[in-house]
């Protein structure tokens, strides 16, 4: 289990549970962390949707992150909004201004019929479009996943905090 130390930006941190459903309502990429049973680290952008402390993801059914996740399930991920760089008006200082949540978890393969389409409902929710349920046979070439979040906090930057 990965020792996390505490957040030096105290002023910078949000634990706000409804603040931090938010940003992950919001969102519309998180980026996932996976690694080898070796160690050897990996990271990729996927679409997601999110619901009642879980993280639904949707990809393809082979590739790294399938062997990755099949070897280790301990996933970290990150989900930023609103990200905009800032300035000074010399443009010598830089900054980022964005809300940001990062959390640990475990990801599971859904492969249940039932499973998938609420899943998938879900993810059509995130993006605001329409969800038919998809038939058995469909089913067998989607990839569908869920991210159990074990912990999870927020960061802002540029924004009034909560």
């Amino acid at each position: 289990m990965l020792d996390i130390p505490e957040t030096r930006r105290k002023d910078k941190l949000v634990t706000d549970r409804g603040w931090i459903e938010e940003v992950l309502s919001e969102g519309r990429v998180v980026c996932l962390a996976l690694a080898s049973l070796d160690g050897d680290p990996y990271v990729l952008p996927i679409g997601y949707g999110y619901d009642d402390g879980v993280i639904y993801l949707h990809g393809a059914a082979k590739g790294l992150k399938n062997d990755l996740m099949a070897a280790n399930p301990r996933v970290s991920f990150n989900v930023s909004v609103g990200v905009e760089l800032m300035r000074d008006d010399a443009g010598e200082k830089f900054s980022n201004k964005y809300r940001s949540v990062t959390g640990f978890g475990t990801i599971e393969e859904i492969t249940d019929l039932d499973g998938k389409n609420r899943a998938l409902a879900i993810l059509m929710r995130q993006y605001k479009g329409p969800h038919t349920d998809i038939t058995e046979e469909r089913s067998k070439s989607v990839w569908v996943a869920r991210i159990a979040i074990r912990e999870m906090t927020g960061k802002i930057s540029g924004y009034p905090k909560p």
